[in-house]
């Protein structure tokens, strides 16, 4: 699946699609929801759940791999350099 045939479903098939081929990769919270972090195939998603109600607020998906900056803090690399 491409992004464009991603992009080109509705909100609800998209969750469907990562919740089958997305792999979790990272999570982060923001002020009223947390974000999970997906990739499928050769492209991210990011899904946006209100912490109260967990139901989906937000789908974003992309291929810039700038916009995985914002996960980049969480990534401890001490355990990865003593592991060498």
């Amino acid at each position: 699946m491409t992004l464009y045939q991603f992009k080109s479903k509705h909100e609800s098939e998209q969750t469907d699609i990562v919740d089958v081929k997305g792999e979790l990769i990272a999570e982060r919270e923001e002020k009223f929801c947390s974000v999970q972090l997906y990739q499928v195939g050769s492209f991210y998603v990011e899904v946006y759940r209100h912490n109260h109600f967990n139901v989906v607020t937000r789908v974003s998906s992309f291929k810039n791999t700038k916009q995985l900056d914002t996960y980049l803090k969480q990534i401890n690399i001490e355990e990865i350099l003593s592991s060498l």
